[in-house]
């Protein structure tokens, strides 16, 4: 190609004129800048929630399961009672959240089925999480041996009884918190 038919080809192609930038211009808000805003914005606040909600579910589940097992069955005094339980509000503070992702995990593997299969898996999740953290925290309460043993004796003998209750509880309390669901379905068996 000669020198003269490349410029009458570049002549033909349009070019913008150049752009001036102010350096006092403030960014203008788009629509799509608006919406990342507000979606980082929802979705701090949805965690904010689901980290609020398990903290509420976990500890009112266990302080109402602890009372019998340590003060029936296990023979503990109000004063340890108290002071187990309080060092259980700051373990399951912590451990709320990553007990539901926890549970959410095993779920999405597993699945979701039938009675029987929804119980195993809630029971599954449930004994293995939560009972080397309550032997912890019996442990850290100044529970005597044979005061953790029976407790934790007893906790896997109802481990089964709790597994499914806590998760439906969990489940329900994520409807009518997070309206994830209608009003009509809020907490239903399954």
């Amino acid at each position: 190609m000669s020198p003269q038919s490349l410029s009458q080809a570049t002549e033909a192609i349009p070019v913008s004129p150049p752009v001036m930038v102010l350096e006092d211009e403030q960014p203008v808000e788009t629509k799509q800048s608006t919406n990342t805003q507000l979606n980082a914005r929802q979705n701090r606040r949805t965690r904010r929630d689901e980290w609020l909600l398990d903290v509420f579910a976990m500890n009112s589940f266990s302080w109402v399961i602890a009372i019998p097992i340590e003060l029936l069955l296990a023979g503990m005094s109000w004063r340890e009672h108290i002071q187990v339980r309080l060092l259980a509000v700051v373990f399951n503070t912590l451990i709320a959240r990553p007990f539901s992702i926890y549970r959410n995990w095993v779920v999405a593997r597993f699945g979701r089925g039938g009675v029987v299969h929804n119980y195993a898996v809630d029971t599954f999740v449930f004994l293995s999480f939560q009972l080397p953290l309550y032997t912890l925290n019996m442990i850290l309460g100044g529970a005597s041996a044979g005061e953790i043993a029976t407790a934790c004796l007893t906790f896997v003998m109802i481990a089964g009884a709790l597994g499914r209750p806590y998760g439906m509880y969990l489940d329900c309390l994520r409807r009518l918190w997070l309206n994830r669901r209608p009003a009509a379905d809020t907490c239903s068996a399954g």
